[in-house]
């Protein structure tokens, strides 16, 4: 093949890809990953199972794509300010959480859905992505600890809270707010995460 094809080729080959991690993250926030299946997924994605298998050599190597896709997801909104936020990450958050109901229809909600199923499936030890949520969710306690004690370092956070304890409250709120966002997208969560944030940055800094 001619050298001046290659790229065209190579862009082909990453749309494919996309567009099957795609089809896997709204079939899993629908169905679950085991409800899942590669065939199905291919169907949608308009390639055959080969042509699937080709991209993802397995359906652990495709839930990892999908999981690839939230990580870079959750980098984006929550570290995009860069990433020392300190007392401002709960501002960061309730941003966040404020775009979405306007985004219950379209890929963030399947990804954040997504997201909430995977980590229901694997809360035991014993499944194939359980060491891989462990990983991330540890990871993240460890950036907002960090932050939170350079926070108090440049004297804008209280000494008395312990910033270890702190984040992993402010984690355990994102995960509870959205789980019950995506049950029901009419409460007001708007409202919920603006209240949470002012209550936060009051008790860290007061």
């Amino acid at each position: 093949m001619p050298a001046a094809q290659q790229p065209k080729t190579s862009a082909k080959g990453l749309e494919t890809r996309e567009r099957i991690v795609d089809v896997a993250v709204r079939f899993i926030a629908r169905n679950g990953a085991r409800g899942t299946s590669l065939a199905d997924i291919a169907a949608e994605a308009g390639v055959s199972q080969t042509g699937l298998l080709y991209h993802f050599r397995s359906k652990e190597a495709l839930l990892n794509a999908v999981l690839d896709r939230h990580l870079a997801f959750t980098e984006e909104w929550l570290w995009g300010d860069g990433p020392d936020p300190g007392v401002k990450i709960v501002d960061i958050i309730a941003r966040h959480m404020a775009s979405w109901p306007s985004q219950h229809d379209d890929k963030v909600a399947s990804l954040l859905g997504m997201n909430t199923v995977v980590l229901g499936e694997n809360v035991s030890p014993d499944t194939d992505l359980h060491p891989r949520l462990v990983e991330g969710y540890q990871t993240t306690i460890d950036r907002v600890t960090a932050t939170l004690h350079a926070a108090q370092d440049r004297g804008e956070m209280r000494t008395d809270i312990e910033p270890r304890l702190k984040a992993m409250e402010i984690i355990a709120f994102c995960y509870g707010l959205e789980a019950a966002w995506l049950v029901d997208p009419t409460i007001p969560v708007v409202d919920a995460a603006a209240r949470w944030a002012a209550e936060q940055t009051a008790q860290m800094t007061s």
